[in-house]
């Protein structure tokens, strides 16, 4: 993220740094079949889980004016029928797709001003009414998607996101 933003935007990109620590954090030690393990045969697995994340930002930045594709045309979509692990890409490569966000994220940032992030948002998520909201509702929603990603890591043995 730039080193200056408007304020209204400072602790969204910083909710955003965050959130990009924790889905690797979030991978890290995860063999692929443990990735795509699901809790009690139900349930996203971790890697779909992140694998939406990634989608996700997708369409936030081309809400931004920054299109961005992680080329896997909706798989991750919300309310999408799980298939088989084997439908979807690996768990590094669903890794390496979000960390290519990063630098889409810093560069959309870059371009925000006090009055862009005021205008009226293009689309409504849990009524959000200009840009600034409809960003602080993507952080939120990453973060929602975490908290799930370090219950079933603990589920599965691991360490916690956070602590």
């Amino acid at each position: 993220m730039p080193d200056v933003l408007p304020p209204v935007a400072e602790p969204i990109a910083l909710l955003f740094k965050i959130n990009n620590s924790m889905v690797h954090r979030g991978l890290e030690g995860l063999s692929d079949d443990q990735a795509w393990q699901q809790l009690e045969g139900r349930g996203n697995p971790i890697a779909w889980i992140i694998g939406h994340i990634t989608e996700t930002r997708s369409q936030m930045l081309g809400l931004l004016g920054a299109p961005w594709d992680a080329g896997w045309g909706g798989k991750f979509k919300r309310g999408s029928e799980l298939f088989d692990r084997f439908a979807y890409p690996t768990r590094g490569e669903i890794e390496a797709r979000f960390t290519e966000t990063h630098e889409s994220m810093r560069a959309a940032f870059a371009t925000l001003t006090a009055d862009a992030l005021a205008a009226t948002a293009p689309v409504s998520f849990a009524g959000a009414k200009t840009v600034a909201d409809l960003l602080a509702f993507f952080a939120f929603h990453e973060a929602y998607h975490l908290g799930q990603v370090g219950y079933i890591r603990k589920q599965l043995g691991h360490s916690s996101l956070v602590g």
